[in-house]
């Protein structure tokens, strides 16, 4: 959660009718100067520097971009040329998203930062712009040439030695400092996937925040973590609107196998963990098997391999949950955050994996999506 996002008073003001607060800033593909404001006024027909109803923010947790954001602009802001403030060609928006008090006060809290992709503009009228957030930007920058990793770094070092060769300026989150020396390697284009392989052998993910700071986290819904707050659809701060919740076992796994496939030569090696927990709902043997196979470059051992193994299955056989609830829009919220679902049916610790912000004024929801919290990997 950002900081702030516990205060009292804006918890309470979340759950009251209240004045909602949003602008978009366009800035230069530097990052350093910023162009213009827009502010979220619907403004079909006059020539104001505004943003329209149908502007959001979607967050999801995974590797590589984790945030994208639609504009909804009127048509008078399609760039003419290249060099046009919309244009995709370098400019970033820039989103933050709170609460206004009538003192003049505020809380707002950056919900986007990132390149603009597209903008189309239709014969009805309408134009839209999208934009993706920084890790779009380590995507693009693939290895001009093959790329030798740097054994004297742990994972997190390497890292931020990837990302600070991939884009300009970066900037850091709280990651965990995962100290797993890495193993001596070779990546042959693909920037991404070399740090989507390393993150994957620590068990962990990496992306970039709302900001724009680059972090690398162990997965959320397998660490041992008390819930940041209650969310409820009834008591002293209602702010559930509604509500949905559900199981699958389209995402378990309870075989993993790990492949040590390494590109210097060095002989494969192979590893296999099963779910055989007493009592365990995922049990091969009354679950029935489902394989999950990993290609990896970082194990340099059947020890690694195993425990690479071993860590991925915790995240595979947790029989979760999954809820979507529809809130007050709240800023403050951020990828990971766990929290506590308090609805008519009990209550559940949730850990949160995806978002929809609204970025317009109106009395839009904001949905959020969650898994459940299973820090032995075993759920019940």
């Amino acid at each position: 959660m950002l900081a702030g996002g516990l205060d009292p008073l804006y918890r309470k003001a979340l759950s009251k009718p209240h004045r909602h607060r949003a602008r978009v800033e366009v800035w230069d593909g530097t990052g350093t100067s910023k162009l213009a404001t827009l502010d979220p006024s619907d403004d079909r027909y006059g020539q104001r520097m505004c943003y329209l109803p149908g502007s959001t923010v979607q967050a999801t947790l995974n590797n590589r971009v984790s945030r994208t954001m639609n504009l909804e602009v009127p048509a008078y802001l399609y760039p003419e040329d290249p060099f046009g403030l919309l244009a995709p060609f370098g400019n970033e928006l820039r989103a933050w998203r709170g609460v206004s008090f009538g003192d003049g006060s505020f809380y707002e809290w950056q919900v986007f930062r990132g390149r603009i992709r597209t903008i189309n503009q239709y014969s009805t009228g309408s134009c839209f712009a999208t934009a993706s957030d920084r890790g779009a930007d380590v995507v693009d920058s693939a290895f001009i040439r093959p790329e030798n990793s740097d054994t004297s770094n742990t994972v997190y070092q390497e890292f931020v030695r990837l990302t600070q060769d991939a884009v300009q300026n970066p900037t850091y989150g709280a990651s965990d400092q995962i100290a797993v020396p890495v193993q001596a390697l070779t990546w042959e284009f693909d920037r991404a996937a070399a740090l989507d392989e390393m993150a994957t052998s620590g068990s962990a993910l990496w992306y970039a925040l709302a900001n724009g700071d680059f972090v690398l986290r162990k997965y959320p819904w397998v660490q041992t973590t008390d819930p940041l707050l209650t969310i409820s659809d009834t008591g002293e701060n209602p702010i559930i609107q509604y509500w949905d919740r559900g199981r699958s076992r389209d995402a378990i796994s309870n075989i993993v196998v790990v492949s040590g496939e390494r590109l210097n030569g060095d002989a494969p090696v192979h590893a296999v963990a099963t779910d055989v927990g007493t009592g365990s709902p995922t049990n091969p043997i009354t679950f029935g098997r489902k394989v999950r196979l990993d290609v990896l470059q970082t194990p340099a051992s059947v020890a690694q391999a195993g425990s690479a193994a071993r860590d991925l299955l915790k995240t595979l056989i947790a029989p979760v949950e999954t809820w979507t609830v529809g809130i007050a829009p709240d800023g403050s919220l951020e990828l990971g955050d766990v929290i506590n679902l308090s609805v008519e049916s009990g209550s559940s610790v949730q850990v949160i994996t995806a978002m929809t912000v609204p970025l317009h004024l109106g009395e839009f929801n904001m949905s959020v999506s969650t898994r459940s919290l299973v820090p032995s990997g075993l759920g019940v």
